[in-house]
């Protein structure tokens, strides 16, 4: 997969996005229906399309806003990951666990 990189202990590391996830929802909550979390994370022409239809009646706003909050949209427009700055924290040093308590 392109957002998956292998190294040579064989664990999979994932590719993270410079954009935060918290700024992407705040974006979207507040200002969503101008595009403005969409423009944020890259999607530039769904983000004019977000803000020529005033975020689809404010139907493609909330639906946004709501995939940003329940997780289910993890990705930027270049397929990398979205992390809150807490998670990347963990990340660097190290003290990121998975539900078996290994390393991640």
């Amino acid at each position: 997969m392109a957002d998956q990189i292998t190294h040579e202990a064989g664990r999979t590391q994932y590719i993270v996005s410079l954009k935060s996830k918290s700024t992407a929802l705040l974006l979207s909550w507040i200002i969503g229906w101008l595009g403005a979390d969409r423009f944020y994370l890259g999607d530039v022409g769904l983000g004019i399309l977000k803000l020529l239809t005033l975020g689809g009646c404010g139907i493609w706003s909330l639906i946004d806003a709501i995939l940003l909050t329940v997780g289910s949209w993890d990705k930027d427009a270049n397929g990398h990951y979205l992390v809150d700055r807490e998670t990347l924290r963990l990340v660097r040093m190290g003290n990121l666990r998975d539900p078996f308590g290994n390393a991640m």
